[in-house]
């Protein structure tokens, strides 16, 4: 198994996760307030790393927008994970 492989395969758990938080967290939201959400929950590092592509200016709408936004970065030449 690559670290290919080993990215998408998490980031179906962490995609899962990050609804969960974001499940009671109000929206419109941008990338600052998902990061700070995720610091004062004490999620774990991955999940910050996950939200850190998300573009600073946009503003996200649901939870699906902000996963479908981390979802689209996963193949985009990032480095894996904190962990991996």
């Amino acid at each position: 198994m690559s670290i290919d492989d080993v990215i998408s395969t998490d980031l179906d758990r962490d995609l899962a996760r990050l609804r969960e938080v974001l499940a009671r967290h109000h929206f419109p939201t941008r990338q600052d307030d998902v990061l700070a959400l995720l610091v004062a929950r004490h999620e774990p590092s991955r999940l910050l790393w996950r939200a850190a592509v998300l573009d600073r200016a946009q503003v996200y709408r649901s939870a699906d927008e902000v996963c479908g936004a981390i979802a689209r970065s996963t193949n985009a030449g990032m480095p894996p994970p904190p962990g991996r």
